[in-house]
Parts: C-alpha cells; sequence; structure tokens
C-alpha cells in the first residue's frame, strides 16, 4: 500500500485487527468498517488508546466511506461487484484489496464482461501478485490475486472507454438513448459540439440488432456486451 504518515486510510473488514495494528502506526488516520458485530470486543479494546483510529460498524456497501486517500481490504468474492459500482462513488485516490483470481485477471486482460468493463472505465489496474489458497484460513477454493486499482479521470480514457462509462451513467436508459447521449457527451469532451440528430446516425451505423437497443444497458448480457463493444471499436 505504500503508506505515508500523511494518509487517511479505510480498512474493509479488519476482522480482530491484526493488519490494522501495522497500518494505524504508519498513517494519520484509519477508518475501520467490520460488519460482524461480535468483532467488536476485540477491536475496541485493541484500539481504545489509539486516538487516529475510528471504528465503523455496518455492511460496507450500506455504510458511507469516508474521503480518503487509500482503501485496503480483502473482501467475500461474493460482493466484488456491488462494491465496485459503489467505489466510483466514493472518494479516495487507490484501493489495494485481495480478490478472486478470475476477476482480477478478467480486469488486468481487459476482458468484455460487465464487472471487468466497469472497473476498467473507472480504474487503472494493476496486479500485485497472486496468492494460493493455503494462505488462507479457512482455505478458499479457488486462486486469489492482490490488485490495486487507481481512479482514473474521464479525460484519460481512450474514446471506447468514455462511450461505455457514459453507459454505465446512463445503464436505465434504452440503450440506443444512452448510446446518443454518450456521443454527444464524448464530443463534448473534445471540445466538439454534435447534435441529436449527428448522434443518432453514428449510432444507426453501429447496425446493432433492435432487440438489443431497445434494452436497457443494465440488463444486456455479456455476449451482447462484446456484440456492441465490438461495434463501438470498428
Amino acid at each position: 500500500a505504500e503508506l505515508k504518515k500523511s494518509d487517511i486510510v479505510v480498512e474493509v473488514g479488519p476482522g480482530k485487527g491484526n493488519i490494522s495494528s501495522l497500518i494505524a502506526s504508519k498513517v494519520a488516520k484509519l477508518y475501520l468498517i467490520e460488519k460482524d458485530e461480535r468483532l467488536k470486543p476485540y477491536l475496541n479494546k485493541k484500539f481504545e488508546n489509539n486516538e487516529n483510529v475510528e471504528i465503523i460498524y455496518g455492511n460496507v456497501l450500506d455504510e458511507f466511506i469516508p474521503k480518503c486517500d487509500k482503501i485496503i481490504t480483502s473482501l467475500p468474492y461474493s460482493i466484488i461487484e456491488p462494491f465496485i459500482y459503489k467505489l466510483i462513488k466514493c472518494d479516495f485516490n487507490e484501493i489495494i484489496m485481495i480478490t478472486g483470481n478470475k476477476y482480477a485477471e478478467s480486469v488486468i486482460s481487459k476482458k468484455i464482461t460487465k464487472l471487468a468493463l466497469l472497473t476498467n472505465c473507472y480504474f487503472k489496474a494493476e496486479k500485485i501478485m497472486d496468492i494460493l489458497p493455503e494462505s488462507f484460513n479457512p482455505r478458499p477454493r479457488v486462486l486469489s490475486s492482490m490488485i490495486k486499482l487507481t481512479k482514473i479521470n474521464e479525460n484519460d480514457l481512450n474514446d471506447n472507454f468514455i462511450i461505455f462509462r457514459n453507459l454505465f451513467f446512463y445503464e436505465t436508459k434504452k440503450l440506443k438513448n444512452a448510446l446518443i447521449e454518450s456521443y454527444i457527451r464524448l464530443n463534448y469532451l473534445k471540445g466538439n459540439k454534435m447534435s441529436q440528430k449527428e448522434a443518432k446516425k453514428i449510432v444507426n451505423e453501429l447496425n446493432l440488432d433492435e432487440n438489443i437497443l431497445s434494452k436497457t444497458f443494465n440488463i444486456i448480457s455479456n455476449e451482447e456486451l462484446n456484440l456492441l463493444y465490438n461495434a463501438i471499436v470498428k
């Protein structure tokens, strides 16, 4: 995590606080977010004399994540998708997390799945290391990876990822309308003006099936997502 004395850090899922103690000694402020209230006695006692540690008890998907420099976590792999959706609305610079290898590899290789694409539209991803199952207790059934995600600005993305970042933003709109809005937004970022008529012409030239265009982006399948991605890239 390359912690600095000036860092404000959030650790999600500290357990009994073993790693938290190491973090707290290296940073200005540490917030702990722990879902399991049975751990209250351990955490409260361990950090009762640490003025720079604040403990929040609750589910990270429901709790407000304080503004910070870094987030450190090893989450249940089953909640990665809603957690990534939450992260894109949070104010922080980077997250270091242990996750399933399958998700990590799909993000690093820029695979066109909904979750990998969402991640790459908002973060620069870097794999730090793979972690074998025997490193854990209890032992997971899958290989794990530690990755770092760093927030990126919309202006630093290539055109295709800007389009998709906007599609995630307009994900409950009919895809055809969301694409029109996304092309207009893309041109606005480049300092150009594009009319709705011009954007509609581009969308028609994608030659996508009307069945796909009539759906909302949030319900299209990964197969349809690949058709959409290839049409836009082409």
